[in-house]
């Protein structure tokens, strides 16, 4: 068998349709969210009145009960709910975070990465976090449209559907 232009294409057509099966979900074109984006109404509602709504599988569940126990003092905020509606999203975060048995497996390694005496309040905290940006200098931080390393959506465009893949990246310049 020698190399004739009908095996030259067969080749190429295999090789394109191969690569753009592996680089996407299902061959849909769509990519996959590294975290289920926050599908409980109420926590999506009233998280994002405020800032963007962090998928639960980002930090723990002793964490997010911590956090739901101190609304009072959101971060200097008073961001406190009705009781029923408290025990709700506390319900749906705790079920949901990077510790439960509903954890992907990244979620999971962020949890694993927590020493079990630490309740971190931010993502930003933890040492997964800092190992995936640790190359972010401190002046990106600063920017005007970057403000602050909880500000996910600053750079990663499609946080809020729960991707942060490095590909959908595009950090401001000013």
């Amino acid at each position: 068998m020698g190399l004739t232009w009908k095996n030259l294409g067969v080749l190429f057509a295999t090789l394109a349709a191969s690569g753009v099966w592996l680089g996407t979900s299902w061959g849909d074109g769509a990519p996959v969210p590294t975290f289920s984006p926050v599908s409980h109404k109420a926590t999506a509602m009233e998280c994002a009145a405020c800032h963007m709504a962090y998928p639960a599988g980002l930090l723990p569940a002793r964490s997010w009960t911590r956090m739901m126990r101190e609304l009072d003092n959101h971060f200097g905020e008073d961001a406190s709910f009705s009781p029923e509606e408290t025990l709700a999203i506390t319900r749906y975060l705790v079920e949901n975070a990077a510790d439960s048995p509903r954890a992907n497996e990244r979620s999971r390694r962020i949890a694993s990465g927590i020493a079990p005496a630490d309740t971190p309040q931010r993502f930003s905290d933890t040492p997964y976090f800092r190992y995936l940006h640790d190359e972010v200098p401190a002046a990106v931080w600063k920017r005007a449209k970057i403000a602050s390393r909880a500000n996910c959506i600053a750079c990663h465009t499609r946080a809020e559907s729960g991707s942060f893949a490095e590909r959908e990246i595009k950090i401001p310049k000013e």
